[in-house]
């Protein structure tokens, strides 16, 4: 019984906030690598911070855009991603359209890479080429030199929710209304597979690590399916939506919406719960381990960082 009083104590005291920060603005997308923290506000600025410091090096203001009352408001921001010194921006402008731009943090230059209708809603970086999802479940890769695209698939049949990469960014996960996950091959759209199971409704969040996937839905059906195999390693109901849903680097962890009170739980793969997280004062947009013993979440409201073991 004192080994497992202690043990709960050594929980609590190591499970906590290790920074929080905030921004001017809700935050409404995040990216970031070793080197840079960046988000994107509802007030149309991408705030560029070094990650390790924590000090802001840059500011992105996009342009303002109408809505049809013909007030100048600020520009949507669908998607950030960040390869390198570039960081890549999906935004919304005049009559929804999408615009997308490239910004190199070193030159400080923003480039305008295409206005266009179709109804991008997330990019990432593919080396030099561009990765983009549809609102109709639809995949293409484009390369921003040549101004052509090198495939359009259709991934599913639904209204795409969301998408993550593999480690290597070789391979994609792809949820959408279904709950049904479909695995794509990025260098030639070609679909590899298709995930049926435990979640049987729209896909709220998605991660992607080497052989495990984890799938957050809408019926708060938490999964976690081996790629390989298409079978379920995990089924759990949350208490709550899970907004956020992440797997550990070596997949023997994973982190998601625990509650209405926006708390995080961390479970170890045989959903034993490890740790509760809590200090968030709004809902989740994400989950992110940065490494086995530190999580980075984050709402409108704030980006908190948690260590969770002793160092």
């Amino acid at each position: 019984m004192k080994k497992i009083i202690l043990l709960f104590i050594s929980v609590f005291l190591f499970a906590v906030t290790n920074q929080k920060i905030v921004f001017d603005g809700y935050i409404s997308k995040i990216s970031f690598n070793k080197n840079y923290l960046i988000a994107g506000l509802e007030n149309g600025d991408i705030v560029i911070k070094n990650f390790k410091t924590l000090k802001n090096i840059d500011t992105i203001h996009l342009p303002k855009i109408h809505d049809f009352m013909d007030e100048e408001i600020a520009m949507p921001i669908y998607s950030i991603d960040i390869e390198g010194n570039k960081v890549l921006i999906l935004a919304e402008s005049e009559d929804s359209k999408r615009e997308v731009f490239i910004f190199d943090i070193k030159t400080k230059k923003l480039k305008h890479i295409m206005t266009t209708k179709d109804t991008f809603m997330k990019a990432s970086f593919i080396k030099d080429k561009i990765l983009f999802a549809y609102l109709s479940d639809e995949v293409s890769l484009f390369n921003p030199k040549t101004k052509k695209f090198i495939y359009k698939v259709q991934a599913g049949e639904y209204v795409f929710s969301t998408y993550s990469l593999n480690n290597n960014k070789t391979k994609i996960a792809i949820g959408d209304e279904s709950g049904a996950i479909k695995i794509l091959d990025i260098k030639t759209g070609k679909k590899l597979t298709v995930i049926k199971g435990f979640n049987k409704d729209q896909t709220l969040s998605i991660d992607f690590k080497d052989k495990l996937v984890i799938n957050g839905g809408s019926d708060k059906r938490v999964g976690i399916y081996n790629v390989n195999t298409k079978q379920p390693v995990v089924e759990l109901v949350s208490k709550f939506l899970p907004y956020g849903a992440t797997l550990s680097p070596d997949e023997k962890e994973f982190a998601i919406q625990y509650n209405e009170k926006n708390d995080i739980a961390v479970y170890d793969i045989y959903k034993t719960k490890l740790y509760t997280l809590k200090g968030h004062t709004m809902a989740l947009n994400g989950i992110y381990f940065l490494n086995k013993d530190i999580v980075l979440s984050y709402s409108p409201a704030e980006i908190l960082i948690w260590k969770l073991k002793e160092k």
